[in-house]
């Protein structure tokens, strides 16, 4: 087929710590033919997401680092226009590995579903019925299990992961508290969002005492994607037999070798778990989970915010914004619109 040149965004730099605009170039390249197995797409939406930080580091992780001169790994949304699949035909919306490109080669493999435009926006498909939706689903609904009366914590919890997962433990009874980063993100928490209360942990200066308050009867789930001493401050406060998913580790300066507290007495003596888990080994499920989170969103107890970014060649600053803390709401890149959506 004959199409413009494939623009694309690359790793021109390797970032030190934090990812940065300055880290990326625009670059062209041509549109790949799609193999057996295989589709190729028009990329409408990008994802950007908190894992993106880990992989342009040069260190161990659970991905290869995107190489200089590379794509930008990224989740997407794209449409088909060319399928050597047999599950995915010309015309369907899907979620997967697009990369920062226009044009993508998605092998089945790499496809996490197939987005039904009429359930909800298909922003949503990487965001709260996506990655951000199978990330909180799985850390507060499966490992951190809230019951009725439960005192839960999330950490960024204005975020698109946190404010999801704060609301999947009040749609299962508990009171929830949120730990996030500015007054007005306070206030997403708690008028947006649902919280029972939250706390600006950049403006307390004690924040084990902040928490004593908030959580009199201590706390029995801490939705982590923090770590560092926000976490020794929680565990300060956990009950018997607490329940702490752990989904990120942002705090952990990059490439350093992080020292903190001795947690094993306090996980012993409360019978605690932590669980650390990535949202990708739960792909599979995809389907089922936005199936669930789409019928909350639809009965009102389910609220997201998105921070959509109208060009392509806005990516590396939503990554920058993202990393810095500064986005409000899950951060969405505009690329293309779907047929379906000028219609």
């Amino acid at each position: 087929m004959t199409n413009p040149p494939n623009r694309q965004i690359v790793l021109a730099v390797r970032p030190a710590a934090l990812p940065r605009a300055e880290h990326f170039a625009m670059s062209k390249g041509t549109v790949p033919e799609p193999a057996d197995g295989e589709v190729l797409a028009r990329t409408l939406l990008l994802s950007i997401d908190p894992a993106m930080r880990g992989w342009v580091l040069e260190s161990k992780n659970y991905v290869p680092a995107v190489p200089v001169g590379g794509v930008m790994r990224s989740f997407g949304v794209a449409e088909v226009v060319e399928s050597r699949s047999n599950r995915y035909q010309v015309g369907d919306i899907v979620a997967g590995l697009t990369g920062w490109q226009e044009w993508c080669v998605i092998a089945d493999a790499d496809v996490h579903r197939r987005v039904d435009p009429t359930l909800a926006p298909i922003s949503t498909s990487v965001g709260v019925l996506g990655l951000t939706g199978v990330t909180a689903y799985v850390g507060m609904v499966e490992i951190g299990k809230p019951t009725p009366g439960s005192t839960v914590v999330v950490s960024t919890a204005a975020g698109s992961v946190g404010s999801a997962a704060g609301q999947l433990a009040k749609i299962h009874g508990a009171r929830t508290v949120g730990l996030t980063g500015s007054d007005e993100k306070v206030r997403m928490c708690l008028d947006e969002f649902g919280f029972d209360a939250a706390i600006n942990y950049k403006t307390t200066p004690d924040l084990s005492a902040a928490l004593a308050d908030a959580c009199p009867d201590g706390i029995d789930v801490y939705f982590d994607s923090v770590g560092g001493d926000m976490l020794d401050a929680v565990l300060e406060h956990i009950t018997i037999g607490a329940r702490i998913p752990l989904c990120g580790t942002i705090s952990m300066v990059a490439n350093n070798i992080p020292m903190g507290k001795r947690i094993e007495r306090k996980l012993l003596v409360q019978r605690a778990l932590i669980r650390g888990y990535l949202a990708s080994d739960h792909f599979d499920r995809s389907e089922e989970i936005a199936t669930t989170m789409s019928q909350w969103i639809t009965s009102g107890q389910l609220r997201y915010r998105e921070e959509v970014f109208p060009r392509f060649e806005d990516a590396p600053i939503a990554l920058e914004r993202m990393v810095a803390g500064e986005n409000l709401g899950k951060s969405v890149v505009r690329v293309a619109y779907s047929d379906s959506e000028r219609q």
